[in-house]
């Protein structure tokens, strides 16, 4: 995609208005409605991306050649009293290395239960949730570390939910939706096969 297209004929999403965000989108055009499609530069895997996720460049987001890839990207609105906050960590261990990889995201999210695997037609995802209370306010979790089926590649994928601001009406977080909505986005990554 063009850099240095003109923001003005950009679609008006965060996403597009960002610079940075925008150098990592593949196109303009949402691939379903509300998500643009994330193609790595790894060659690695793709991932839906919301449209009003933002992500600022390194330390929020890093890449090591064609085997490792951070990224932390976050939607957050005022007016709807919400921020998601999304972090993934693309690897080339895959499932060969899945007991380490899970330890590494269970002591990331300070998780210490099991998880669930679903499977897709490509992917193995290894499913599971927590909440954590501060301050009052109550953030909610969903991780998963996603293998692919086809190749040594895995992808650490965390979700979390919360509210801005505890203290206003307009706070409700709906677990059940949320969990539905983690699920959606680990179920779109694929994986390119070597």
């Amino acid at each position: 995609m063009k850099k240095e297209a003109d923001t003005k004929e950009l679609p008006n999403t965060a996403a597009f208005q960002d610079e940075f965000t925008r150098s990592l989108l593949d196109s303009p055009e949402e691939v379903k409605e509300g998500y643009y499609l994330f193609k790595s530069k790894t060659g690695g895997y793709s991932m839906l991306w919301p449209k009003n996720a933002v992500t600022d460049g390194p330390p929020f987001y890093q890449r090591t050649k064609d085997s490792f890839e951070k990224i932390i990207f976050y939607d957050r609105n005022e007016k709807g009293n919400y921020r998601y906050s999304f972090s993934t960590t693309y690897s080339t261990y895959g499932e060969s290395a899945i007991d380490s990889s899970l330890n590494l995201l269970s002591s990331g999210v300070s998780y210490f239960g099991e998880y669930k695997k679903i499977e897709t037609d490509k992917t193995h995802i290894y499913f599971a949730k927590s909440e954590k209370s501060y301050e009052g306010a109550t953030g909610y979790f969903f991780f998963s570390y996603i293998t692919s089926k086809e190749s040594q590649k895995g992808l650490e994928y965390i979700y979390s939910a919360e509210c801005i601001d505890y203290s206003k009406s307009n706070c409700n977080i709906e677990i059940k939706k949320e969990e539905e909505k983690a699920l959606h986005y680990m179920k779109s990554v694929k994986f390119n096969k070597e």
